[in-house]
């Protein structure tokens, strides 16, 4: 075990009780609660073997009901069948019908179903599932009540009751079919929800095939830890139940946390009276930074994060200072691109002979966050980026500010992804067999790109061979020109995070990229085929 991997598991068990504490201070958890918690957690003490997403599938697919455990605040646990859902109750069945037939617009369903008052969390995360589902003419259940118990323990014992008929009549109603259940992920405990379904089938002699999903159990990514595994994304814990890994246990608590004060991850107010100054909001992001100093044992300035303004969509004022700070004025076809897009920036001036920097986050994904995090811990090291670089040059420099940015963000979230070779592969063959429906032709570019480059490097390091082939793409000023060098960089940055981990790639080395503004000729171009060189051997693991 290197001692990188260690310091930084050391890291993510400090931030897990320090978050975990922040909950139980805002739970008034009663006596009945913990037994619920308790029995849910019994099933997850440990696992029999590493898995993976195929053999998942495959378990899943041979199944006649499915238990998909969803953490209500974590983007991730929510990314064919009767999909039965807990967001909607049973008693607004006839409202998802008819949304789901394209009967009623989304403002209508919404409105109709009472969904703000009846399910606090995020109507966005689920809404690619559904469109999927319309599409594909998939049915879809709501499973949910409203009881007169409270939040107590009969209060989740009499909705599992209500949810348990709702599905064990969609089961019988539906020979053949897979019912796929996705419930809160104490409900899809053994002892719990499964169990009230298994007992009302059992009295029409009945013996359904179930198979359990839990996600990002904290129990196991411990265990995983303490086995030198915790990259592995699914486990096998018995013959009908898995668990997938996709993301660290800190930023899961953290989810909830931001929840109870700020939807999604800390940034965008879920009520107007929760308001608060951006700096308070942007502590997080001054954590990130400081904790990626003390990791990668960079000296922080101890004035840096002072220059530091971060700005947010909720904050109204951004495009004025914009339009008022002339130094930026140069920047703002780049800026007003990347806001539609909807991707967060770091923008580095001169102010008052002084080096300012501005953080723009789009949305409150916490990798994007970390990333710009980063960038700003690259920004402040290495001092300000000389301009008069040919486009070549120019293109390979922000190839490596890309890859340490991702690489950084990964300190903060392993889990993070980005994608592979064969994933475009995969991605270009649906294209050219025509089942690829969307239009993004920009994204369909760049993939080719990116196959093209990565061939290329295998062949040879002559930088003539590269120019002669991306020659325009290194000139232009578009926005797949710039995708191009971004994908190039995260994919690199991915592979150097786990080459570091494990000890392949030296940490002395890192400091040294993070310090350099690769302003001489061929430079960034070197180095970018250096690390790939050094990195080369380092395997992933499967879905990375």
């Amino acid at each position: 075990m290197s001692e990188l991997r260690e310091q930084l598991i050391q890291i993510q068990r400090k931030n897990y009780r320090k978050k975990v504490k922040l909950v139980r201070k805002s739970l008034e958890e009663t006596r009945g609660l913990e037994t619920y918690r308790k029995e849910y957690l019994r099933h997850l003490k440990d696992y029999q073997e590493i898995s993976n997403k195929t053999d998942l599938i495959r378990k899943a697919s041979a199944a006649d009901i499915v238990f998909h455990g969803d953490y209500h605040t974590l983007r991730q646990s929510q990314s064919d069948i009767i999909l039965c859902l807990e967001m909607f109750h049973g008693s607004d069945q006839k409202h998802v019908d008819r949304f789901m037939s394209g009967e009623l617009s989304e403002e209508s369903f919404l409105e109709k179903i009472d969904y703000a008052k009846k399910w606090p969390f995020p109507w966005h995360n689920w809404e690619q599932t559904l469109s999927f589902c319309r599409e594909n003419k998939i049915p879809i259940l709501g499973i949910n009540t409203e009881t007169n118990e409270g939040k107590g323990i009969r209060s989740l014992k009499k909705r599992d009751q209500y949810s348990a008929r709702i599905i064990a009549k969609a089961f019988m109603r539906n020979p053949g079919k897979l019912i796929y259940v996705v419930d809160g992920d104490l409900h899809i405990s053994p002892d719990h929800l499964p169990k009230k379904v298994e007992r009302l089938l059992g009295l029409l002699h009945e013996s359904p095939k179930v198979f359990i999903i839990f996600q990002n159990a904290e129990t196991l990514y411990w265990k995983l830890c303490s086995r030198g595994l915790e990259e592995s994304d699914v486990l096998k814990i018995s013959e009908n139940m898995y668990c997938v890994m996709n993301t660290m246990p800190a930023n899961k608590i953290q989810s909830y946390l931001n929840w109870l004060d700020y939807s999604e991850d800390a940034y965008f107010p879920v009520n107007k009276e929760w308001e608060v100054e951006n700096a308070e909001k942007g502590t997080m992001v001054h954590e990130m930074v400081t904790s990626l100093a003390s990791i990668l044992d960079l000296e922080l300035p101890a004035d840096s994060l002072q220059k530091l303004t971060i700005f947010y969509p909720d904050n109204l004022q951004f495009m004025e200072r914009l339009y008022e700070t002339p130094e930026l004025k140069g920047r703002l076809r780049l800026v007003k691109e990347k806001i539609k897009r909807g991707e967060g920036f770091l923008l580095e001036y001169e102010r008052e002979r002084e080096t300012r920097y501005l953080i723009y986050l789009a949305n409150s994904n916490i990798n994007m966050a970390a990333e710009e995090a980063c960038h700003f811990l690259n920004a402040v090291v290495r001092g300000p980026l000389k301009e008069g670089l040919s486009p070549f040059d120019h293109f390979y420099r922000n190839v490596i500010i890309e890859c340490l940015g991702f690489f950084g963000s990964k300190f903060v979230n392993e889990k993070r992804k980005t994608e592979s070779e064969n994933a475009i592969r995969i991605f270009l063959g649906r294209v050219k067999r025509g089942e690829h429906k969307g239009n993004d032709q920009e994204t369909i570019q760049v993939a080719r790109y990116i196959l093209q480059h990565r061939h290329l490097q295998r062949q040879t390091r002559d930088p003539e061979a590269f120019k002669k082939k991306f020659h325009l793409q290194y000139k232009s000023r578009s926005a797949v020109s710039r995708m191009f060098s971004t994908q190039l960089g995260y994919m690199l940055g991915n592979k150097l995070y786990y080459a570091v981990k494990r000890g392949r790639f030296p940490m002395e080395r890192i400091r040294e990229l993070f310090r350099d503004p690769f302003d001489k000729s061929m430079q960034g171009f070197k180095c970018y085929m250096e690390v790939i060189d050094r990195v080369k051997k380092v395997k992933l693991v499967s879905g990375l």
